[in-house]
């Protein structure tokens, strides 16, 4: 048998932090080996314990989740878990960027609350204990890769998982106003962070970010995000498609990228960004077939690798960009308005 998860709880209520640990300790595959009631204590038993997963509430009387975040990442860096009772905070997305690998959000009080919570709490850490530690963020060195003349795109789609917020922040703030093109993302997400998430780009982006509305016609220079709980895909005339996403994965980068090369054929363009597993390699290679244009997130500027890494592999791309050589490649792009075809017709 394998060595147990090392977990170091962090909650202002000595309730929650003693429901927590019954509950975690009963698991053979985990060991709470500490617990901290504020931000400065889980900075001092993170040096100490040298936990693999610490779970950090949001907010907390004195030092909060994000600032304790920024300690431990550059004083003893761990895979943290951001635990939030207020999903459209944004201090779980600055969190996020300061090096927290997932946020999810805190039970509303009642007992069988607190039991889903803990299924999804013991979930998260599972997923966060395999993966690979980062304790240096790597600059990008790869350069805007040389586009076909005349590359013109109706729209450009961006999956990702854990670490992408960082990777989306990084690209969003670079690209122009007048961006001649409409930018769809499917970034995995807790239920509930959506608001969030949305406010939270907002403040980062120079273009207006939206949530998306079902049959609505795209418009160029806009961000569109998928409503809470949904996935997003393009439908046959060009209007957003919006459906009640089901399973654990959500929204569907594949579904998403997939559904642009059946809309756009060679005028679609995506990339793949930082996350785990290999979602979103099956929908660039949809993309990269129809002839459209395909880029993966530089392996080493990642979090996290592996979805990159998918669509590498399995030859979906073989345009290896950072994201800040992403946002280069995005204002080379001209833009193209496809006129939907009359039904029947």
């Amino acid at each position: 048998m394998s060595k147990p998860i090392q977990v170091l709880l962090t909650d202002d209520s000595p309730t929650m932090l003693q429901v927590l640990t019954r509950l975690l300790s009963a698991q053979p595959d985990v060991s709470v080996v500490g617990t901290a009631r504020d931000g400065e204590e889980a900075v001092a038993l993170s040096r100490s314990l040298k936990p693999d997963v610490i779970t950090l509430d949001v907010q907390m009387p004195g030092m909060d989740g994000l600032g304790a975040t920024e300690r431990i990442m550059s004083e003893s860096p761990c895979r943290i878990l951001m635990v939030s009772g207020a999903p459209d905070t944004d201090l779980s997305f600055r969190a996020l960027q300061a090096g927290a690998l997932e946020v999810i959000a805190k039970p509303q009080g009642a007992p069988e609350d607190v039991a889903r919570f803990g299924v999804r709490l013991l979930s998260a850490i599972r997923l966060l204990a395999e993966v690979p530690l980062v304790t240096q963020r790597h600059e990008g060195r790869s350069t805007a890769p040389a586009l076909p003349p005349g590359s013109r795109v109706a729209g450009f789609g961006l999956t990702a998982s854990i670490g992408g917020p960082t990777a989306l922040a990084s690209l969003l703030w670079l690209l122009p106003r007048s961006l001649p093109f409409p930018l769809f993302i499917a970034q995995h997400i807790t239920p509930g962070f959506t608001v969030g998430l949305h406010r939270w780009l907002s403040s980062l982006s120079p273009l207006p970010v939206e949530i998306a509305r079902a049959t609505e016609q795209p418009r160029a220079g806009t961000v569109y995000l998928p409503p809470d709980g949904h996935h997003l895909r393009v439908g046959p005339q060009g209007e957003l498609v919006v459906e009640r996403a089901s399973g654990s994965t959500f929204p569907s980068g594949d579904l998403l990228l997939a559904s642009m090369a059946r809309a756009y054929g060679v005028h679609a363009a995506g990339a793949v960004l930082s996350g785990m597993g290999e979602e979103g390699a099956v929908g660039l290679m949809a993309i990269r077939r129809a002839g459209g244009l395909t880029f993966a997130q530089e392996p080493e500027t990642c979090l996290v690798a592996g979805m990159p890494e998918a669509a590498l592999r399995n030859k979906a791309t073989e345009q290896v960009v950072s994201p800040e050589t992403l946002a280069t490649v995005l204002r080379a792009l001209e833009g193209v308005q496809l006129v939907p075809s009359t039904p029947g017709m």
